[in-house]
């Protein structure tokens, strides 16, 4: 009588910390959006894709950007009810942050003991989630999808019916369509069961699994020849894939900004693994049982999808960010929350997951605050500014060319503006066009003349990027045309040797140049953190 009371009262604070995760979840999901102003340029690329004038539009260049060609589509949808302002856009990410919370509720229902105590503050609390996954990309709302695929796996391994196979197919599709790195995801979560099934010799629960994989295979097949017809030009996005360069953004997400954070998880995981197998064994004699195979699931999806997602990113070849590993950790999360479910049996391991999930909240939230408060961008800002202070008769130079797909979102002024290298195309990151400036024996050839035009006639010229600071004797990088001897395809390469061309042209040439102070009412994400500058007299 007494351990039931006990285990009554502990069920009871279990229940109020998951709700404060949750409730703190939200809090700083509320903050973010009200904090991360205007859009960067990952997201005014995916929003000026999805507001191109035609759907065919959309279709010839989605593949410019990281997600097939649903998720502009849906953006498309969703400014046309609601504005492309950049308030309505910050909602739509709280609303796919809303979504995932509630998706790991669910998915901690159908898989665990219905408290996803670990999966709030794993990833619920993490940056790379309140930062990255309220973007305007596609990497939040694959990761809603994901979680939903895991959870209705585990529903079917434990009871086969028409409405969850066909919720699992469905739900399977959409996280394909939304995110390609899904595509890898779900097919580990499907070969992990599949396993299962073959195991326990069910021919039908096996033909069903292969059969959602092969719907997925088959909803992507109209996208491979446009991702295949950029291969002549997507070498330029690529970069050295190391295991080491992997480690170190995966780290990066699970514990930014300390990898301490990545090291609890991880021993975590691995404590739960062990105590896992220990129980897998003692089920043995009496497998198989939906619990046997529930559990079997829950340690092999995650090492599966680990291993699976590493190869495929090796196989991409493109430097790695923190938000490339969202959907990843999410099917980590998950089965973190199901692993310790499943063993609540032991009460160290019941008291263990307690403990953690509360010091997860007390400690977490003041962690992530720094960067839920910076601004994603100061491009709005920049491009305020020079609105104001440029003349129609000035020239304003956007410095790398990627930041002028923001600028292009945010500018309204008169002065004629072109980025270094000129672009014909803003709107999205058009890798293709920045080949052919590789390729080229004069590729900044005319932004040179332009500026030089600019400064003899009078007239100023604006840098938004800022320039180089070159030290008195040094001489600028001067790369062939690509493929250079030394650095390849590099395209950072080409960016700064060219950076560095045009600001010891303009140290050389330009008479008076400063610094234009902007109003920096808090910090800004380093990614995109632009400040302008400006330049006048000829000599």
């Amino acid at each position: 009588m007494i351990s039931s009371i006990r285990l009554d009262q502990l069920r009871r604070v279990e229940w109020i910390v998951a709700v404060l995760l949750s409730l703190m979840i939200l809090f700083l999901i509320a903050v973010r959006v009200n904090h991360a102003g205007a859009l960067w340029r990952d997201e005014c690329a995916v929003v000026q894709l999805a507001r191109m004038p035609h759907v065919s539009d959309i279709t010839r260049n989605f593949q410019h950007e990281a997600f097939p060609i649903t998720f502009p589509i849906l953006i498309r949808g969703y400014t046309n009810l609601f504005g492309a302002s950049d308030t309505s856009l910050r909602v739509f990410g709280a609303a796919v942050g809303l979504a995932l919370v509630c998706a790991l509720w669910l998915c901690a229902r159908w898989s665990g003991d219905g408290l996803p105590i670990i999966s709030l503050p794993f990833l619920g609390l993490s940056t790379t989630f309140l930062i990255w996954g309220l973007t305007i990309r596609g990497y939040g709302l694959g990761s809603v999808l994901i979680v939903l695929v895991f959870g209705l796996f585990v529903l079917l391994l434990r009871k086969s019916s028409l409405a969850i196979i066909v919720a699992a197919a469905l739900a399977s599709i959409a996280a394909v369509q939304c995110l390609v790195h899904n595509l890898v995801l779900v097919f580990a979560l499907a070969m992990s069961v599949a396993v299962i099934c073959l195991l326990r010799r069910d021919a039908r629960n096996t033909a069903i699994f292969l059969a959602i994989l092969a719907l997925c295979a088959i909803s992507f097949l109209p996208y491979l020849n446009a991702y295949t017809s950029g291969s002549s030009w997507s070498i330029v996005a690529e970069s050295p894939v190391t295991f080491r360069s992997l480690s170190k953004q995966f780290i990066l997400a699970t514990g930014d900004p300390s990898s301490a954070f990545a090291s609890c998880w991880g021993i975590a995981f691995l404590v739960l693994l062990s105590a896992a197998t220990l129980r897998l064994y003692h089920l043995r004699p009496r497998r198989p049982t939906s619990e046997w195979d529930v559990l079997l699931y829950l340690m092999l999806a995650p090492v599966i999808a680990t291993v699976g997602y590493y190869l495929f990113l090796h196989l991409l070849n493109y430097l790695a960010r923190p938000w490339y590993f969202l959907a990843l950790l999410s099917i980590l999360a998950v089965s973190l929350d199901g692993l310790a479910a499943s063993l609540l049996n032991l009460k160290w391991i019941r008291l263990s997951r307690l403990l953690f999930a509360f010091a997860a909240l007390t400690i977490l939230p003041f962690n992530a605050w720094p960067k839920v408060v910076e601004r994603q961008s100061n491009i709005d800002v920049v491009a305020k500014k020079v609105t104001e202070l440029a003349q129609p008769v000035d020239l304003i130079v956007v410095a790398p060319w990627q930041y002028g797909i923001s600028f292009n979102r945010y500018y309204k002024g008169t002065a004629r503006w072109i980025t270094l290298p000129k672009m014909a195309d803003l709107r999205v990151h058009r890798y293709d066009l920045f080949r052919e400036k590789m390729v080229s024996s004069h590729p900044i050839d005319d932004v040179l003349e332009e500026i030089q035009g600019a400064l003899a006639a009078g007239n100023r010229v604006w840098f938004v990027g800022g320039l180089t600071q070159l030290q008195e004797n040094d001489v600028p990088r001067f790369l062939s045309p690509a493929p250079d001897p030394t650095s390849g395809w590099d395209n950072r390469a080409y960016n700064r040797s060219w950076l560095e061309q045009l600001s010891a042209f303009v140290r050389a040439h330009g008479e008076r140049g400063q610094t234009v102070p902007l109003p920096s009412a808090s910090a800004v994400n380093e990614l995109e953190n632009v400040p302008l500058m400006v330049v006048d007299g000829w000599q």
